[in-house]
């Protein structure tokens, strides 16, 4: 299994990009997990802690659709009144989700041309869905691609482990809500 999540993470990001994943089992099946994500509240799931060089995100705001659907993109505004526009690439239901950001007003401008962000779901037994989540960064150069490794070291994968962890225990919640209120 883990080949086969390579190759279709690897068909989503360039290879020549810098990438880092995190991935986590959810108590939910695939299909009930996919309508619950795109109901979790960006602004905080995203901006679950304090992290060097990343600012918070305070809020988002449609450029294009209502952002179900690829080609449809939204605004994302920080702390700082930096934002960056995020643009939906690819929706296919229930299994795979990516997302590429541009017009980077965030420091994160200097070193990458652009970002893209890849949810990949697959099925468990037990009605339980792993996610496979990974970024890449399309660095400027050499000297840039060192950089950007060392911001995911310090601070991105960090900011990636926090906020899949706050998606799965919203989710959770959600899903049990839901089951409870049957």
């Amino acid at each position: 299994m883990t080949t086969m999540i390579s190759t279709q993470i690897a068909a989503q990001i360039p290879e020549k990009w810098i990438k880092h994943s995190v991935e986590d089992t959810i108590n939910i099946p695939i299909e009930m997990y996919w309508d619950l994500s795109f109901k979790l509240n960006l602004e905080e799931i995203g901006s679950t802690g304090n992290y060097e060089n990343l600012p918070k995100i305070i809020k988002t705001i449609p450029v294009k659709g209502a952002f179900t659907t690829v080609g449809e993109s939204r605004r994302v505004i920080f702390d700082n009144g930096k934002t960056l526009l995020e643009s939906i690439l690819e929706w296919q239901k229930p299994g795979r989700f990516t997302y590429e950001l541009t017009e980077l007003e965030i420091d994160l401008k200097r070193v990458a041309r652009r970002a893209r962000g890849n949810f990949s779901h697959f099925q468990l037994p037990d009605n339980k869905t792993r996610i496979v989540w990974t970024y890449g960064f399309d660095q400027k150069n050499l000297i840039f691609k060192w950089l950007i490794k060392r911001y995911i070291k310090r601070t991105h994968q960090f900011w990636m482990r926090d906020t899949l962890a706050e998606m799965k225990r919203q989710a959770e919640a959600m899903y049990k809500e839901l089951s409870n209120g049957k």
